[in-house]
Order: structure tokens, then sequence, then C-alpha cells
């Protein structure tokens, strides 16, 4: 007992500077213990929430424009088209998102896996990316609109998302399976409309819908021996679509030359108009009016009216 009395006399520092060292170590411990469980818990209740969110997709289904969100048979089913085409592009597997584009965005966008990810793909998912996505509008048609965010992720690049590249989508059934229509397209429209005047004859193909715009695809039909221009493009509402309220909506006929407007004797030809009707669920376009139409050696203007 003496030699211990004697031992803790000679290295009672060292003994204490130990003591405290073990003590320091054992409350550390269970700091850390504390904050691993603390952090566990938290990770289990966002996984939670988010296996509760892609069940239901509920706010997600909230709609920004108007009153009347997605159904709730459908929630699951366009979340989850969502979920996997923009899960695929963010992890780098674009062969994989192309897969999930609808037959028109593949027929009018992007003809090619190539062209998608060159003028999408790459465009929106260079680095670490996130996305977020929100029912945007939806319709009498059944046609849902969904507005997209695309943004870095903070994580890894210590960047905000305030700044995001936005894009709008809409989903449609294609057989047994719902697919993806991207970029602010909305989809394809039959319109299958004829009228010819003594001069003209104009075929309304079809129509491609964007968000902000529409293009029609007519074919036009020389039915004169002499050159006809269908708009002179000397004033900017000669070529126009009106809508049940009798709203008109101008041709961009600046994007077009004078080459593809004008019609050889007895030429036939294709010819895509774009018009400046941003989509409207309630308001649908009743007619494609050319009251310019030009006949060679006449100064008299032509006029031509297709219901659509």
């Amino acid at each position: 007992m003496h030699k211990l009395l004697r031992y803790y006399s000679q290295n009672r520092l060292k003994i204490w500077v130990l003591a405290l060292a073990i003590v320091f170590v054992i409350v550390m411990i269970q700091v850390l213990n504390n904050i691993v469980k603390e952090q566990n818990k938290q990770n289990t209740k966002e996984r939670q929430e988010t296996a509760s969110n892609v069940v239901s997709y509920r706010n997600e289904s909230k709609t920004i424009i108007g009153k009347s969100n997605v159904p709730e048979s459908y929630q699951e089913i366009f979340g989850n088209v969502i979920d996997k085409f923009y899960t695929y592009c963010i992890n780098h597997e674009p062969e994989k998102a192309y897969e999930l584009l609808a037959p028109d965005t593949k027929r009018v966008l992007y003809q090619t896996q190539n062209q998608f990810e060159k003028l999408y793909y790459e465009e929106k998912f260079q680095g670490n990316k996130e996305y977020a996505f929100q029912s945007w509008s939806n319709s009498v048609e059944d046609i849902y609109i969904y507005q997209v965010r695309i943004f870095d992720n903070m994580l890894t690049t210590g960047k905000t998302n305030k700044t995001y590249v936005e894009d709008y989508v809409t989903i449609v059934q294609v057989e047994d399976q719902y697919k993806l229509n991207i970029n602010g397209y909305i989809g394809r429209k039959n319109r299958n409309r004829n009228q010819s005047n003594d001069v003209i004859n104009v075929e309304v193909i079809n129509s491609d819908i964007y968000l902000d715009y529409e293009i029609y695809n007519i074919r036009v039909q020389n039915k004169t021996n002499k050159t006809i221009i269908l708009d002179s493009q000397e004033k900017t509402n000669t070529t126009y679509l009106t809508n049940e309220n009798g709203i008109k909506f101008e041709a961009f006929l600046y994007e077009l030359s004078q080459e593809d407007l004008e019609l050889k004797p007895k030429e036939t030809k294709t010819i895509q108009i774009k018009f400046n009707n941003v989509y409207n669920k309630k308001l649908d376009i009743t007619s494609m009016n050319f009251i310019d139409i030009v006949e060679e050696g006449k100064d008299e203007k032509n006029k031509l009216k297709i219901e659509l």
C-alpha cells in the first residue's frame, strides 16, 4: 500500500492527465454517438417522407395555374414518368431517358438519340444537377403540363439553386405506357381541313402545339398558270389565326423567305407557318386566314379563310 501511495505521489500529474483524457474520450464518444443517432433519425424521416411523396406526389400535383389539381388516379403515374426521365438525365444515362420520350417529340424535335443528346441533354445536364417539378396547368382534353426546374447540386457545387433552367413537359399515354413531351412541346393535333378559291387551294394538315406558339403544317396548291405569293410580307397582320372569341394570332412570317411563300404555276408545296398563340385550353382556334395573296399581274389581293 505504501508503494502504491508513493507511486501516486511521484506520478500524480500524469495519473490525473491520463484520467481526464479517458473521461474526455468517453464523453466525446457519447456525444458523437448521439449525433449519429439524431442524424440517422433525420435520414430515416427524410426517406420516409420521400417514399411517401414518391407514392402519391401530392405536393407536385397541386396546379400553379388554375384551381384544378392533377387527379389522384394520375398523380403517381405522371410523377413516376417525370422522375424516371430526369433521374436518368442527372445520372448521365441519356439513352434510357430517350426511350421515355413520346413519339411526337421524337418525330418533331429529336429524330435520333444523338439529336436528343446534343440539343437537350448536353445543354441542361452538364455537371451535377438536381431537379424539381410541379403541375403547371391541366385541361379538359386531359393534357397535363408540368413545370420542371433543373439546377446545380448544392452539396457538390456549393452553389445555391436560385438559378435554374426551366422546362415544361406533358405526359401522354402510348398504348399501355406513359411517355413525355418535353422542351415546351405539348403535342400534335390533326386538322385535316381544306379550302379553295379561284387561284389557290390550302390544306391544313396538322399543327404542332407548344406552350408559347403553334406551328401549322399546310399544303398549298397554285391552281393558276401564274406565280402566286401566299403573303406579300408587307404587313405583319395579313396571315393569322382566330379563336372562338374573334381574337387574332398573327403569323411569324419574318421567319420565312419570299421563296418559301412563292408558288410557281401549278406548283404544290408544303409550308410550315408559326403563329404566336399561347396555348390556352379554353379557347379553340377556329380559322386560318390569308388576306394578302398576290397573283402575278393583278393588283387586287386574294383572300382565303379555312375553317378549323
